[in-house]
């Protein structure tokens, strides 16, 4: 370990350090994890999880029965900790000889978060404290969501002060609340553990965004053209079949959320919006209460009066949803894209940049045959919203003043949902020619 302590957390060092006698676990594993927690139980809080630490306590009353029963069910697991190296938690493809400073370090990073699980698992007293700590371990490994080990919030802590987290680059590490206060903006470990439970469950790639793409307002200006110029063609048959995919994707990602506890309620008749003084209310709500408060679609579409969107495939009944009996599929999207998409990953922003994190975030849960329903719905519309005809006038306006896109279902060309794509030079110049002529604002 000694070798490694350069990239570990200060505040870590010392618990860790006392957590990895694995040569005595057998005889004195469950007292050297209490006194760890007795010399420094905030770190040892971020290490493996918050709400552990009580589990960790009872581990005195019985620490031989405990360890015996989990020799077996963690040697395994200790000795692959101990061999593999910070080369097995490189991005694939990286080597130890090409990778760069930053990737070096998230890969020790990631190192130590599972060691910190593995240290765990040696000696389990209750499976909350297994549990706990993977979630910590794995939702927070270097190529992920931040360069710190333990760096989530648990759903049921409250939102901690600025305390110098550092969340990936690109991403604004805290975030201002109505009250003036300022909060660390971290991930919220039972959303990203549903993200990637979900996504291994459809075999795709969980390894997430240590760095977000540049916001770029000319690609944005771009792809709201893309949209505008997009024909509204819901019986179309790709885009019938694309919608289709993106409802029945978003509905297994809502199940994923139910089942890590997340609770979904909707705004009701003559209710105050709880979240109206800023939409990051429902960060707090989320990870303080474990529930997010919704705005259902039959409150308002986002469409002008003078547009149909009656046969708009969103406005298809799905059931259930949360607290409401008679949901529709966009009822269940804004749900999960607002969980997956901004709150979950610490993304607690809704302007341009923070709506543009969130596709990206949530794009990556989507399959091909979904993906073009999926942009259309968020990165069009947003891109439209503040970077089109009326985005001058759109991002500082209120919400009875915003001017809203139309909910068109179709589908841009494919670049749109490319993280950096950009049209070829010929569609660049039509698009840009488009935009003069429909004398947008500036």
């Amino acid at each position: 370990m000694a070798g490694y302590e350069q990239y570990i957390p200060p505040g870590l060092r010392g618990p860790l350090k006392d957590i990895f006698g694995m040569a005595r676990v057998t005889g004195e594993g469950g007292a050297g994890l209490l006194r760890a927690v007795q010399q420094d139980p905030l770190a040892v809080n971020k290490a493996i999880g918050e709400s552990m630490i009580g589990g960790i306590q009872s581990l005195a009353t019985d620490p031989v029965g405990t360890v015996r029963g989990a020799v077996s069910d963690a040697a395994g697991t200790v000795q692959r900790a101990m061999t593999n190296t910070a080369a097995d938690y490189l991005p694939e493809g990286v080597t130890l000889q090409s990778a760069t400073t930053d990737q070096l370090k998230m890969a020790n990073d990631a190192r130590y978060a599972d060691l910190a699980s593995t240290a765990a698992m040696a000696i389990p007293g209750a499976k909350a404290l297994r549990t706990g700590a993977k979630a910590a371990a794995s939702s927070l490994g270097g190529r992920s969501l931040g360069n710190q080990a333990a760096s989530a919030y648990m759903i049921g802590q409250k939102l901690e002060d600025v305390q110098g987290y550092k969340g990936a680059t690109g991403k604004p590490s805290k975030v201002k609340m109505p009250s003036g206060e300022s909060y660390d903006a971290r991930p919220v470990s039972q959303i990203e553990e549903a993200a990637k439970s979900y996504m291994k469950s459809q075999n795709m790639d969980v390894s997430g965004f240590s760095e977000y793409p540049p916001f770029s307002e000319q690609r944005a200006r771009l792809i709201a053209a893309a949209y505008d110029m997009m024909e509204h063609n819901p019986t179309g048959s790709d885009v019938k079949r694309a919608y289709e995919a993106m409802i029945d994707e978003t509905m297994g990602q809502y199940k994923a959320l139910k089942d890590a506890g997340v609770e979904f309620k909707f705004l009701k008749e003559g209710m105050d919006d709880p979240y109206a003084a800023s939409p990051a209310m429902g960060y707090q709500d989320i990870i303080e209460n474990g529930k997010l408060w919704v705005f259902p679609t039959d409150f308002g579409f986002g469409t002008n009066t003078s547009f149909d969107a009656a046969e708009n495939p969103l406005l298809k009944s799905v059931g259930k949803v949360g607290d409401k009996n008679d949901a529709v599929a966009n009822d269940a999207f804004r749900a999960v894209h607002d969980a997956f998409g901004h709150f979950g990953s610490g993304n607690p922003f809704f302007r341009r940049q923070g709506e543009e994190r969130a596709f990206l975030e949530h794009s990556r849960m989507y399959s091909p045959a979904a993906i073009g329903a999926m942009t259309s719905e968020t990165r069009g519309q947003n891109s439209w919203l503040n970077s089109g005809p009326f985005g001058m006038s759109n991002r500082t306006a209120n919400t009875s003043d915003t001017v809203f896109a139309d909910q068109k279902s179709g589908l841009m060309p494919s670049w749109t949902s490319e993280p950096a794509g950009m049209p070829d030079p010929d569609e660049t110049r039509s698009l840009l020619r488009y935009i003069e002529n429909q004398k947008w604002q500036k």
